[in-house]
Protein backbone atom coordinates (compact mmCIF):
# COMPACT_ATOMS: atom_id res chain seq x y z
CA UNK A 1 0.00 0.00 0.00
CA UNK A 2 2.77 2.45 0.97
CA UNK A 3 4.74 1.49 -2.14
CA UNK A 4 1.70 2.27 -4.35
CA UNK A 5 1.27 5.72 -2.81
CA UNK A 6 4.98 6.48 -3.27
CA UNK A 7 4.78 5.42 -6.92
CA UNK A 8 1.77 7.68 -7.54
CA UNK A 9 3.56 10.63 -5.91
CA UNK A 10 6.67 9.97 -8.00
CA UNK A 11 4.65 9.81 -11.26
CA UNK A 12 2.72 12.99 -10.41
CA UNK A 13 5.87 14.89 -9.45
CA UNK A 14 7.64 13.68 -12.62
CA UNK A 15 4.83 15.00 -14.83
CA UNK A 16 4.77 18.36 -13.02
CA UNK A 17 8.58 18.79 -13.15
CA UNK A 18 8.74 17.90 -16.87
CA UNK A 19 5.87 20.29 -17.63
CA UNK A 20 7.54 23.12 -15.67
CA UNK A 21 10.80 22.57 -17.56
CA UNK A 22 8.91 22.81 -20.87
CA UNK A 23 7.07 26.01 -19.87
CA UNK A 24 10.17 27.69 -18.45
CA UNK A 25 12.38 26.91 -21.46
CA UNK A 26 12.54 29.39 -24.35
CA UNK A 27 10.66 28.15 -27.45
CA UNK A 28 13.69 28.95 -29.54
CA UNK A 29 15.63 26.21 -27.76
CA UNK A 30 14.00 23.43 -29.75
CA UNK A 31 16.47 20.68 -28.84
CA UNK A 32 15.79 21.12 -25.11
CA UNK A 33 12.05 21.10 -25.80
CA UNK A 34 12.38 17.83 -27.70
CA UNK A 35 14.37 16.27 -24.88
CA UNK A 36 11.99 17.42 -22.11
CA UNK A 37 8.93 16.34 -24.08
CA UNK A 38 10.25 12.82 -24.53
CA UNK A 39 10.74 12.57 -20.80
CA UNK A 40 6.92 12.15 -20.61
CA UNK A 41 7.39 8.56 -21.78
CA UNK A 42 8.87 7.71 -18.37
CA UNK A 43 5.73 8.39 -16.23
CA UNK A 44 3.49 6.92 -18.97
CA UNK A 45 5.42 3.61 -19.10
CA UNK A 46 5.84 3.48 -15.30
CA UNK A 47 2.07 4.02 -14.88
CA UNK A 48 1.39 1.21 -17.34
CA UNK A 49 3.68 -1.24 -15.49
CA UNK A 50 2.36 -0.34 -12.04
CA UNK A 51 -1.32 0.42 -12.72
CA UNK A 52 -1.88 -1.30 -16.07
CA UNK A 53 -3.99 0.23 -18.92
CA UNK A 54 -6.07 2.41 -16.61
CA UNK A 55 -2.97 3.96 -15.04
CA UNK A 56 -1.36 4.59 -18.44
CA UNK A 57 -4.51 6.33 -19.81
CA UNK A 58 -4.81 8.52 -16.69
CA UNK A 59 -1.15 9.60 -16.90
CA UNK A 60 -1.51 10.30 -20.63
CA UNK A 61 -4.66 12.35 -20.02
CA UNK A 62 -2.98 14.46 -17.32
CA UNK A 63 0.02 15.05 -19.60
CA UNK A 64 -2.25 16.19 -22.46
CA UNK A 65 -4.13 18.58 -20.16
CA UNK A 66 -0.86 20.13 -19.01
CA UNK A 67 1.01 20.06 -22.33
CA UNK A 68 -1.64 21.22 -24.88
CA UNK A 69 -1.77 24.82 -23.51
CA UNK A 70 1.96 24.95 -24.16
CA UNK A 71 1.26 24.32 -27.87
CA UNK A 72 -1.39 27.05 -28.06
CA UNK A 73 1.15 29.57 -26.78
CA UNK A 74 3.19 29.03 -29.92
CA UNK A 75 0.46 28.67 -32.56
CA UNK A 76 1.21 32.23 -33.60
CA UNK A 77 4.72 31.13 -34.50
CA UNK A 78 4.99 29.50 -37.89
CA UNK A 79 7.10 26.45 -37.30
CA UNK A 80 6.99 22.91 -38.59
CA UNK A 81 7.94 21.71 -35.05
CA UNK A 82 4.30 22.21 -34.06
CA UNK A 83 3.37 19.32 -36.33
CA UNK A 84 6.11 17.18 -34.78
CA UNK A 85 4.81 17.95 -31.29
CA UNK A 86 1.26 16.97 -32.26
CA UNK A 87 2.61 13.71 -33.64
CA UNK A 88 4.52 13.26 -30.36
CA UNK A 89 1.25 13.60 -28.44
CA UNK A 90 -0.25 10.88 -30.64
CA UNK A 91 2.79 8.72 -29.85
CA UNK A 92 2.18 9.32 -26.12
CA UNK A 93 -1.31 7.88 -26.60
CA UNK A 94 -0.06 4.93 -28.68
CA UNK A 95 2.66 4.04 -26.13
CA UNK A 96 0.17 4.37 -23.26
CA UNK A 97 -2.37 2.13 -25.02
CA UNK A 98 0.08 -0.53 -26.23
CA UNK A 99 2.10 -0.74 -23.00
CA UNK A 100 -1.03 -0.65 -20.83
CA UNK A 101 -2.74 -3.34 -22.92
CA UNK A 102 0.30 -5.66 -22.83
CA UNK A 103 0.69 -5.23 -19.06
CA UNK A 104 -3.07 -5.73 -18.61
CA UNK A 105 -2.92 -9.02 -20.53
CA UNK A 106 0.09 -10.18 -18.54
CA UNK A 107 -1.72 -9.25 -15.30
CA UNK A 108 -4.82 -11.21 -16.33
CA UNK A 109 -2.73 -14.24 -17.25
CA UNK A 110 -0.86 -13.98 -13.95
CA UNK A 111 -4.12 -13.56 -12.03
CA UNK A 112 -5.64 -16.54 -13.82
CA UNK A 113 -2.54 -18.59 -13.02
CA UNK A 114 -2.68 -17.55 -9.35
CA UNK A 115 -6.38 -18.46 -9.21
CA UNK A 116 -5.65 -21.86 -10.73
CA UNK A 117 -2.77 -22.45 -8.29
CA UNK A 118 -5.06 -21.41 -5.40
CA UNK A 119 -7.77 -23.81 -6.64
CA UNK A 120 -5.28 -26.64 -7.04
CA UNK A 121 -3.83 -25.94 -3.58
CA UNK A 122 -7.32 -25.85 -2.06
CA UNK A 123 -8.26 -29.07 -3.85
CA UNK A 124 -4.99 -30.69 -2.76
CA UNK A 125 -5.56 -29.68 0.88
CA UNK A 126 -9.18 -30.85 0.66
CA UNK A 127 -8.08 -34.20 -0.76
CA UNK A 128 -5.35 -34.51 1.88
CA UNK A 129 -7.84 -33.80 4.66
CA UNK A 130 -10.20 -36.43 3.26
CA UNK A 131 -7.39 -38.99 3.01
CA UNK A 132 -6.17 -38.16 6.53
CA UNK A 133 -9.70 -38.66 7.88
CA UNK A 134 -9.89 -42.18 6.41
CA UNK A 135 -9.33 -44.85 9.08
CA UNK A 136 -7.32 -47.01 6.67
CA UNK A 137 -3.86 -46.31 5.29
CA UNK A 138 -3.95 -44.94 1.71
CA UNK A 139 -0.56 -45.09 -0.02
CA UNK A 140 0.44 -44.30 -3.60
CA UNK A 141 3.64 -45.80 -5.05
CA UNK A 142 5.36 -45.33 -8.41
CA UNK A 143 6.54 -47.97 -10.88
CA UNK A 144 9.64 -48.57 -8.76
CA UNK A 145 7.39 -49.19 -5.74
CA UNK A 146 8.69 -46.05 -3.99
CA UNK A 147 6.16 -44.18 -1.85
CA UNK A 148 4.96 -40.95 -3.49
CA UNK A 149 2.02 -40.17 -1.22
CA UNK A 150 0.82 -41.46 2.16
CA UNK A 151 -1.98 -40.37 4.49
CA UNK A 152 -1.82 -39.99 8.28
CA UNK A 153 -3.22 -43.43 9.09
CA UNK A 154 -0.74 -45.02 6.67
CA UNK A 155 2.13 -43.32 8.50
CA UNK A 156 0.82 -44.62 11.83
CA UNK A 157 0.37 -48.20 10.61
CA UNK A 158 3.77 -48.40 8.91
CA UNK A 159 5.54 -46.19 11.48
CA UNK A 160 6.61 -44.12 8.47
CA UNK A 161 8.74 -40.96 8.54
CA UNK A 162 8.92 -38.47 5.65
CA UNK A 163 12.71 -38.80 5.65
CA UNK A 164 12.53 -42.51 4.74
CA UNK A 165 13.65 -43.54 1.25
CA UNK A 166 12.35 -47.09 1.23
CA UNK A 167 10.31 -49.30 -1.08
CA UNK A 168 6.79 -50.02 0.14
CA UNK A 169 7.39 -53.77 0.43
CA UNK A 170 10.23 -53.19 2.94
CA UNK A 171 7.65 -52.29 5.59
CA UNK A 172 6.14 -55.80 5.65
CA UNK A 173 7.23 -59.06 7.25
CA UNK A 174 7.02 -61.12 4.03
CA UNK A 175 8.44 -58.34 1.88
CA UNK A 176 9.46 -60.58 -1.03
CA UNK A 177 5.90 -61.88 -1.41
CA UNK A 178 4.47 -58.34 -1.26
CA UNK A 179 7.06 -57.21 -3.83
CA UNK A 180 6.05 -59.99 -6.25
CA UNK A 181 2.33 -59.23 -5.78
CA UNK A 182 2.83 -55.51 -6.49
CA UNK A 183 5.04 -56.20 -9.52
CA UNK A 184 2.37 -58.53 -10.89
CA UNK A 185 -0.23 -55.83 -10.26
CA UNK A 186 1.79 -53.39 -12.39
CA UNK A 187 2.81 -55.80 -15.12
CA UNK A 188 -0.48 -57.67 -15.54
CA UNK A 189 -2.97 -55.04 -14.31
CA UNK A 190 -4.01 -57.27 -11.39
CA UNK A 191 -5.51 -55.92 -8.17
CA UNK A 192 -4.69 -57.35 -4.75
CA UNK A 193 -7.76 -58.00 -2.61
CA UNK A 194 -7.45 -58.83 1.10
CA UNK A 195 -3.87 -60.12 1.34
CA UNK A 196 -3.01 -60.47 5.06
CA UNK A 197 0.45 -59.99 6.52
CA UNK A 198 2.27 -58.03 9.24
CA UNK A 199 3.77 -54.55 9.00
CA UNK A 200 7.06 -54.07 10.86
CA UNK A 201 7.65 -50.84 12.82
CA UNK A 202 11.04 -49.28 13.53
CA UNK A 203 11.15 -51.02 16.94
CA UNK A 204 10.30 -54.38 15.39
CA UNK A 205 6.66 -54.25 16.53
CA UNK A 206 4.37 -56.32 14.31
CA UNK A 207 0.91 -55.07 13.33
CA UNK A 208 -1.50 -57.44 11.54
CA UNK A 209 -2.70 -55.75 8.35
CA UNK A 210 -4.88 -56.50 5.33
CA UNK A 211 -3.70 -55.13 1.95
CA UNK A 212 -5.78 -54.13 -1.08
CA UNK A 213 -4.15 -52.61 -4.17
CA UNK A 214 -5.43 -50.90 -7.32
CA UNK A 215 -3.41 -49.99 -10.40
CA UNK A 216 -3.01 -46.25 -10.98
CA UNK A 217 -3.29 -45.28 -14.68
CA UNK A 218 -2.79 -42.07 -16.65
CA UNK A 219 -5.10 -40.62 -19.34
CA UNK A 220 -3.59 -42.96 -21.93
CA UNK A 221 -4.54 -46.00 -19.77
CA UNK A 222 -0.87 -46.72 -19.03
CA UNK A 223 0.08 -47.97 -15.55
CA UNK A 224 1.86 -45.28 -13.52
CA UNK A 225 1.91 -46.95 -10.13
CA UNK A 226 -0.25 -48.57 -7.49
CA UNK A 227 -2.60 -47.28 -4.79
CA UNK A 228 -2.61 -49.44 -1.65
CA UNK A 229 -5.35 -49.55 0.98
CA UNK A 230 -3.95 -50.94 4.24
CA UNK A 231 -6.27 -51.99 7.06
CA UNK A 232 -5.02 -52.37 10.63
CA UNK A 233 -6.81 -55.54 11.74
CA UNK A 234 -5.36 -55.60 15.28
CA UNK A 235 -8.76 -54.98 16.89
CA UNK A 236 -10.38 -57.59 14.65
CA UNK A 237 -7.78 -60.17 15.74
CA UNK A 238 -8.32 -59.25 19.41
CA UNK A 239 -12.09 -59.58 18.97
CA UNK A 240 -11.71 -62.96 17.26
CA UNK A 241 -9.40 -64.11 20.06
CA UNK A 242 -11.88 -62.79 22.62
CA UNK A 243 -14.73 -64.74 20.97
CA UNK A 244 -12.62 -67.93 20.83
CA UNK A 245 -11.67 -67.53 24.49
CA UNK A 246 -15.28 -66.89 25.51
CA UNK A 247 -16.50 -69.96 23.64
CA UNK A 248 -13.71 -72.03 25.17
CA UNK A 249 -14.45 -70.77 28.68
CA UNK A 250 -18.15 -71.44 28.21
CA UNK A 251 -17.48 -75.04 27.15
CA UNK A 252 -15.01 -75.58 30.00
CA UNK A 253 -17.47 -74.02 32.45
CA UNK A 254 -20.27 -76.38 31.47
CA UNK A 255 -17.95 -79.37 31.68
CA UNK A 256 -16.48 -78.24 34.99
CA UNK A 257 -19.92 -77.69 36.51
CA UNK A 258 -20.99 -81.24 35.68
CA UNK A 259 -17.74 -82.75 36.98
CA UNK A 260 -17.85 -80.63 40.16
CA UNK A 261 -21.32 -81.88 41.09
CA UNK A 262 -20.27 -85.48 40.47
CA UNK A 263 -17.11 -85.16 42.59
CA UNK A 264 -18.52 -83.09 45.46
CA UNK A 265 -20.88 -85.73 46.83
CA UNK A 266 -18.29 -88.58 47.01
CA UNK A 267 -15.81 -86.19 48.64
CA UNK A 268 -18.41 -85.27 51.26
CA UNK A 269 -18.95 -88.95 52.03
CA UNK A 270 -15.19 -89.61 52.25
CA UNK A 271 -14.75 -86.66 54.64
CA UNK A 272 -17.61 -87.86 56.88
CA UNK A 273 -16.16 -91.38 57.00
CA UNK A 274 -12.68 -90.01 57.77
CA UNK A 275 -14.05 -87.87 60.62
CA UNK A 276 -15.96 -90.87 62.04
CA UNK A 277 -12.94 -93.16 61.88
CA UNK A 278 -10.77 -90.44 63.41
CA UNK A 279 -12.95 -90.45 66.58
CA UNK A 280 -12.55 -94.21 67.06
CA UNK A 281 -8.85 -94.53 66.18
CA UNK A 282 -6.20 -94.05 68.88
CA UNK A 283 -3.14 -94.58 66.70
CA UNK A 284 -1.53 -91.14 66.20
CA UNK A 285 -0.07 -91.98 62.81
CA UNK A 286 -3.49 -93.07 61.54
CA UNK A 287 -5.12 -89.93 62.98
CA UNK A 288 -2.51 -87.78 61.26
CA UNK A 289 -3.23 -89.53 57.98
CA UNK A 290 -6.98 -88.94 58.40
CA UNK A 291 -6.38 -85.24 59.14
CA UNK A 292 -4.38 -84.97 55.92
CA UNK A 293 -7.31 -86.56 54.07
CA UNK A 294 -9.74 -84.01 55.58
CA UNK A 295 -7.39 -81.12 54.74
CA UNK A 296 -7.00 -82.22 51.13
CA UNK A 297 -10.78 -82.74 50.79
CA UNK A 298 -11.30 -79.16 52.05
CA UNK A 299 -8.82 -77.92 49.49
CA UNK A 300 -10.57 -79.92 46.75
CA UNK A 301 -13.89 -78.43 47.86
CA UNK A 302 -12.47 -74.94 47.45
CA UNK A 303 -11.50 -75.77 43.88
CA UNK A 304 -14.96 -77.25 43.26
CA UNK A 305 -16.64 -74.16 44.70
CA UNK A 306 -14.49 -72.02 42.43
CA UNK A 307 -15.58 -74.14 39.48
CA UNK A 308 -19.22 -73.73 40.40
CA UNK A 309 -18.81 -69.98 40.84
CA UNK A 310 -17.11 -69.82 37.45
CA UNK A 311 -19.73 -71.93 35.66
CA UNK A 312 -22.92 -70.90 37.44
CA UNK A 313 -25.05 -68.35 35.52
CA UNK A 314 -25.73 -65.68 38.13
CA UNK A 315 -28.15 -62.80 38.39
CA UNK A 316 -26.60 -59.42 37.59
CA UNK A 317 -27.77 -56.81 40.13
CA UNK A 318 -26.70 -53.63 38.43
CA UNK A 319 -26.77 -50.12 39.91
CA UNK A 320 -25.12 -46.97 38.59
CA UNK A 321 -22.40 -46.11 41.13
CA UNK A 322 -19.24 -44.06 41.53
CA UNK A 323 -16.36 -46.47 40.88
CA UNK A 324 -13.95 -44.61 43.20
CA UNK A 325 -16.20 -45.47 46.19
CA UNK A 326 -16.16 -49.17 45.23
CA UNK A 327 -12.36 -49.16 44.88
CA UNK A 328 -11.95 -47.32 48.22
CA UNK A 329 -13.99 -50.10 49.86
CA UNK A 330 -11.86 -52.80 48.20
CA UNK A 331 -8.65 -51.13 49.41
CA UNK A 332 -10.02 -51.09 52.98
CA UNK A 333 -10.71 -54.84 52.71
CA UNK A 334 -7.30 -55.86 51.33
CA UNK A 335 -5.09 -53.23 52.96
CA UNK A 336 -4.23 -55.27 56.06
CA UNK A 337 -3.34 -58.30 53.93
CA UNK A 338 -1.16 -56.08 51.73
CA UNK A 339 0.62 -54.50 54.71
CA UNK A 340 1.41 -57.95 56.12
CA UNK A 341 3.27 -58.61 52.87
CA UNK A 342 4.98 -55.17 52.93
CA UNK A 343 2.96 -53.93 49.96
CA UNK A 344 1.75 -50.34 49.73
CA UNK A 345 -1.40 -49.51 47.72
CA UNK A 346 -1.83 -46.03 46.23
CA UNK A 347 -5.02 -44.90 44.50
CA UNK A 348 -5.45 -41.98 42.11
CA UNK A 349 -8.81 -41.17 40.54
CA UNK A 350 -10.84 -38.67 38.55
CA UNK A 351 -14.21 -37.40 39.73
CA UNK A 352 -17.57 -38.40 38.25
CA UNK A 353 -16.44 -41.82 36.99
CA UNK A 354 -19.64 -43.83 37.08
CA UNK A 355 -20.82 -47.13 35.64
CA UNK A 356 -23.64 -49.64 35.93
CA UNK A 357 -22.20 -52.36 38.18
CA UNK A 358 -22.96 -55.29 40.45
CA UNK A 359 -20.85 -53.94 43.31
CA UNK A 360 -20.30 -57.24 45.12
CA UNK A 361 -19.11 -59.01 41.98
CA UNK A 362 -16.89 -56.12 40.93
CA UNK A 363 -15.33 -56.06 44.42
CA UNK A 364 -14.53 -59.75 44.01
CA UNK A 365 -12.87 -59.05 40.63
CA UNK A 366 -10.77 -56.19 42.04
CA UNK A 367 -9.77 -58.22 45.12
CA UNK A 368 -8.62 -61.11 42.90
CA UNK A 369 -6.38 -58.76 40.90
CA UNK A 370 -4.90 -57.10 44.01
CA UNK A 371 -4.26 -60.48 45.69
CA UNK A 372 -2.43 -61.66 42.55
CA UNK A 373 -0.30 -58.50 42.60
CA UNK A 374 0.55 -58.90 46.29
CA UNK A 375 1.52 -62.54 45.78
CA UNK A 376 3.73 -61.52 42.82
CA UNK A 377 5.83 -59.34 45.18
CA UNK A 378 7.28 -61.70 47.83
CA UNK A 379 9.69 -58.98 49.00
CA UNK A 380 7.07 -56.25 49.07
CA UNK A 381 6.56 -53.31 46.75
CA UNK A 382 3.88 -50.98 45.44
CA UNK A 383 0.52 -51.34 43.74
CA UNK A 384 -0.67 -48.30 41.78
CA UNK A 385 -4.39 -48.06 41.04
CA UNK A 386 -5.58 -45.39 38.61
CA UNK A 387 -9.17 -44.63 37.71
CA UNK A 388 -10.01 -42.32 34.81
CA UNK A 389 -12.43 -41.84 31.95
CA UNK A 390 -11.49 -42.03 28.26
CA UNK A 391 -14.35 -41.20 25.90
CA UNK A 392 -17.10 -43.80 26.49
CA UNK A 393 -14.95 -46.01 28.72
CA UNK A 394 -13.99 -45.98 32.40
CA UNK A 395 -10.50 -47.41 32.82
CA UNK A 396 -9.29 -48.98 36.08
CA UNK A 397 -5.55 -49.67 35.90
CA UNK A 398 -3.75 -51.94 38.40
CA UNK A 399 0.05 -51.81 38.17
CA UNK A 400 2.46 -53.73 40.40
CA UNK A 401 6.24 -54.14 40.76
CA UNK A 402 6.14 -57.93 40.86
CA UNK A 403 8.03 -60.69 39.11
CA UNK A 404 5.97 -60.32 35.93
CA UNK A 405 4.66 -62.99 33.58
CA UNK A 406 6.51 -64.62 30.69
CA UNK A 407 5.17 -63.57 27.28
CA UNK A 408 4.48 -67.19 26.30
CA UNK A 409 2.27 -67.62 29.39
CA UNK A 410 0.48 -64.28 29.12
CA UNK A 411 -2.03 -65.51 26.53
CA UNK A 412 -3.24 -68.29 28.85
CA UNK A 413 -3.83 -66.33 32.07
CA UNK A 414 -7.63 -66.21 31.57
CA UNK A 415 -7.94 -69.95 31.04
CA UNK A 416 -9.42 -71.98 33.94
CA UNK A 417 -6.91 -74.00 35.99
CA UNK A 418 -3.96 -72.15 34.46
CA UNK A 419 -1.82 -70.55 37.15
CA UNK A 420 1.69 -69.13 37.30
CA UNK A 421 1.74 -69.82 41.08
CA UNK A 422 2.63 -73.17 42.61
CA UNK A 423 -0.40 -73.26 44.94
CA UNK A 424 -2.87 -71.39 42.73
CA UNK A 425 -6.12 -72.94 41.52
CA UNK A 426 -5.99 -71.03 38.22
CA UNK A 427 -9.56 -69.77 38.64
CA UNK A 428 -9.02 -66.26 40.05
CA UNK A 429 -8.43 -64.43 36.76
CA UNK A 430 -10.93 -66.64 34.91
CA UNK A 431 -13.65 -65.60 37.36
CA UNK A 432 -12.49 -61.96 37.19
CA UNK A 433 -12.60 -62.07 33.40
CA UNK A 434 -16.15 -63.47 33.46
CA UNK A 435 -17.29 -60.77 35.90
CA UNK A 436 -15.88 -57.97 33.70
CA UNK A 437 -17.59 -59.48 30.64
CA UNK A 438 -20.88 -59.54 32.55
CA UNK A 439 -20.40 -55.78 32.97
CA UNK A 440 -20.02 -55.46 29.16
CA UNK A 441 -16.36 -54.56 29.63
CA UNK A 442 -13.03 -56.13 28.79
CA UNK A 443 -9.53 -56.63 30.24
CA UNK A 444 -6.03 -56.08 28.90
CA UNK A 445 -2.84 -57.36 30.54
CA UNK A 446 0.71 -56.19 29.89
CA UNK A 447 3.64 -57.75 31.70
CA UNK A 448 7.43 -57.95 31.59
CA UNK A 449 9.43 -60.43 33.58
CA UNK A 450 11.22 -58.71 36.45
CA UNK A 451 9.42 -55.41 35.88
CA UNK A 452 5.84 -56.08 36.91
CA UNK A 453 2.35 -56.41 35.47
CA UNK A 454 -0.37 -53.96 34.51
CA UNK A 455 -4.02 -54.98 34.31
CA UNK A 456 -6.40 -52.51 32.62
CA UNK A 457 -10.13 -52.99 33.06
CA UNK A 458 -12.50 -51.17 30.68
CA UNK A 459 -16.07 -50.59 31.87
CA UNK A 460 -18.67 -48.61 29.91
CA UNK A 461 -19.35 -45.10 31.23
CA UNK A 462 -22.95 -44.69 32.41
CA UNK A 463 -23.96 -41.26 33.67
CA UNK A 464 -25.51 -41.12 37.13
CA UNK A 465 -28.98 -39.61 36.83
Amino acid sequence: MKSTIKTKIFIGCSIIVITLMLYLTMYSKGELHDFYRRLYYIPIILSAFRFRLKGAIISFSIIILLYVPHLFLYFRVTDTNIVNQVLEIIMFMVVACITGTLVEKEFKVKKLLEDQVAKITTLENYTKNILDSILNGVIAVDKNLKITSINKEGKDILDYQDSYDKHIYEFFEDKEVVKILLKDALDFNKNIIGYETYSIGKNGAKVPVRIHSYVLKNLLDVSQGVVLIIEDVSQVRKLEEHIRRTEKLSAIGELASGIAHEIRNPLGIIKTIAQTISKDVEDEETKEGLEIIEHEIDRANKVIQGLLDFARPSIFKNTVKYLNITIDTVIMIVNKYAQQHKVNISFNCENDVTSSIDEDKLKQAFINIIFNSVQAMPRGGNIYINLYRKQQWNIISFKDEGVGINKSKLEKVFEPFYSTKEKGTGLGLSITHSIIEEHKGYMQIESKEGKGTQVDIYLPFIKLE
